[in-house]
């Protein structure tokens, strides 16, 4: 089988050689090569096609944000998939919330004051939970997993979890 290159050279797959081949009827001539650039020109109705999904993709985006992060942020505070407390994060000037949660290795303790809510201390032997620091936007998460604790926090509107996996 004879592959054509370009209009000067035929390559036989057959025989592997750079010259004429006896079998004529087995040769294919491919299309001449194009820029990687000229390939993926697009039109200006892609372009326009393309500019339009960016922008509704953005729209969603804020507005899956706005519908997360409506009215004051709340921790929720679990473990496994129990919930044990809420509390909404104070004010600033406000008293700090402590709260102890007793989970499969020990005693996690949070703290829930005007930075954010936090863990400040857990049994758990790598600290991931305790080094992430304060968070305190709606839908953002701490998860001690060793100690099955997690602080949820979100919008003050009536969402829950999709699921919990255990």
């Amino acid at each position: 089988m004879r592959v054509s290159l370009n209009s000067q050279r035929t390559v036989c797959f057959m025989c592997a050689a750079a010259t004429m081949c006896a079998m004529p009827s087995l040769t294919y001539s491919l299309p001449p090569r194009q820029s990687m650039r000229q390939a993926l020109k697009g039109t200006w109705a892609d372009r326009l096609l393309l500019l339009a999904l960016l922008t509704c993709i953005a729209a969603a985006w804020y507005l899956i944000q706005a519908a997360v992060a409506a009215g004051p942020v709340v921790a929720d505070i679990y473990h496994g998939d129990t919930l044990l407390a809420s509390y909404p994060l104070p004010q600033q000037g406000k008293a700090p919330i402590h709260f102890h949660v007793e989970g499969e290795l020990g005693l996690t303790e949070v703290v829930i004051d005007a930075h954010g809510a936090r863990i400040v201390s857990s049994p758990c032997a790598t600290q991931r939970c305790v080094l992430s620091g304060a968070h305190q936007h709606a839908g953002d998460m701490i998860a001690c997993v060793p100690n099955r604790v997690l602080v949820a926090l979100r919008g003050s509107g009536n969402r829950a979890f999709d699921a919990v996996v255990e």
